[in-house]
């Protein structure tokens, strides 16, 4: 029993890009980075997974159903939660309309420092994040979560800017995406990246749930926490894709 959680960020038909070199990221922030191609999913593909949670009958789970879930309710044999991170433009283009043709609810973890005010034209050659009128015109199907205002960061050393700052700013710059966000408590770790001292001072901010980037099916033995999640990777095969949430 339990549920996997699936976790997308960009998407790209298969005419638009490439599988060899990083993007790089255009966002409101100051902040120069590149998102790797691993990361992104083809369009095609993603329907292909869509199309068969829908014919295998999967329930698509809310924040809610997990929530009830992780204090004991029951859920459904074949359950699945859908994340997508840091709201780049490809995700309303591409996934939004084919998630809403099927009725499946997914989460949005939101980098609030990233969303512009105003929309930009969509790059195929570059990873744009939406504007807050796009993300907030999918509202209802898709929920918007917590990554942070201003710490999506990464460093040479492993190590991701929530490591970085106090205690006081860490729980400043959650409170800030918070007043934005309709699941203040919900976290996503940047990158994936966290440590014990990070458990410890989510805990005393509290946070409810925190997904991190490990695989694995997600039990009510899981801690809230540490809830697991599979990024699903280009190019990954249709028998491949069965294979991380059967």
């Amino acid at each position: 029993m339990g549920f996997s959680t699936l976790c997308y960020h960009e998407f790209r038909k298969r005419e638009e890009i490439t599988e060899q070199g990083p993007s790089p990221i255009k966002v409101t922030q100051d902040y120069d980075d590149a998102l790797p191609r691993e990361l992104f999913t083809y369009v095609e593909d993603f329907e292909a997974q869509m199309n068969y949670l829908k014919a295998e009958q999967y329930h698509v789970l809310t924040l809610e159903e997990v929530r009830a879930y992780l204090n004991g309710a029951e859920i459904r044999e074949k359950s699945v939660l859908l994340t997508a991170d840091d709201t780049y433009q490809s995700f309303k283009k591409y996934a939004y309309p084919i998630l809403k043709k099927l009725d499946f609810p997914v989460v949005s973890f939101v980098v609030l420092g990233w969303l512009s005010e105003q929309e930009e034209p969509f790059l195929a050659s570059r990873s744009v994040s939406m504007s807050k009128e796009e993300l907030e015109a999918m509202k209802g199907l898709v929920t918007t979560a917590n990554h942070t205002t201003l710490l999506h960061q990464r460093f040479a050393d492993g190590s991701s800017a929530i490591q970085t700052v106090t205690d006081e700013a860490l729980k400043a710059d959650l409170a800030t995406c918070g007043t934005y966000v309709e699941e203040p408590d919900v976290f996503a770790y940047p990158f994936g990246i966290y440590n014990e001292r990070d458990l410890l001072r989510l805990t005393a901010i509290g946070m409810n749930l925190a997904f991190t980037c490990k695989s694995g099916k997600n039990t009510q033995d899981t801690p809230p926490l540490e809830l697991h999640r599979d990024v699903v990777p280009l190019g990954i095969s249709l028998e491949e894709f069965k294979a991380i949430v059967s």
